[in-house]
């Protein structure tokens, strides 16, 4: 299995992972934001050359964190260990960045991913609700294990490049589909 920076010929297969796991939790303007700008990155999950898995991350210096946004495995992969590899790059982005935890939300109606964090080591915090989505979250953190090798996070894209790559993204993604279309345009090829 390999892990990779997200690219344009990744877009397909992540929105219909977030259509199929993160209905109604996120919206087409914040994915597109993601997958185009600044200081998010998305990395895929590769599996025999074929994406199986995404994770998207964003490091937040001042907490001394690097955020997990967005976590995702085809569900013909699951259960394969790509998530916890996912988990383990970003152990290893974290230190590149000098960070010292990583750090997440999830849905209270998701029992798997509640028990797949839990599994992995993150201390369950405080729930709390988010009035954008009228959702409820639960925070987990987890400490950077000592000892961790550094991987490099990568230049954040010029304002010109992101500006670029969001045309691109409205020109193929954006203005064609939205993600309910999507919601299953992206099996793992065979």
């Amino acid at each position: 299995m390999s892990i990779r920076v997200a690219g344009p010929q990744d877009w397909a297969f992540i929105h219909a992972l977030v259509a199929q796991h993160f209905t109604g939790l996120v919206a087409e303007s914040a994915l597109c934001h993601w997958l185009c700008h600044e200081s998010h990155r998305v990395f895929v999950a590769e599996l025999g050359g074929r994406p199986v898995g995404f994770i998207h991350v964003q490091p937040r210096p001042a907490a001394g964190e690097l955020w997990l946004n967005l976590i995702a495995v085809h569900a013909e992969a699951r259960r394969g260990g790509v998530a916890a590899r996912l988990l383990a790059h970003c152990e290893a982005l974290a230190v590149g960045q000098g960070l010292t935890r990583l750090a997440l939300q999830c849905h209270v109606g998701n029992p798997q991913g509640l028990a797949f964090y839990a599994r992995a080591g993150f201390l369950r915090g405080e729930q709390h609700h988010d009035p954008e989505i009228g959702q409820d979250f639960v925070r987990h953190v987890r400490e950077v294990p000592p000892g961790t090798a550094a991987a490099a996070f990568g230049a954040a894209p010029s304002i010109w490049a992101g500006r670029l790559r969001r045309l691109r993204y409205n020109l193929t993604i954006g203005r064609t589909s939205s993600l309910g279309e999507l919601r299953s345009a992206a099996p793992i090829a065979r």
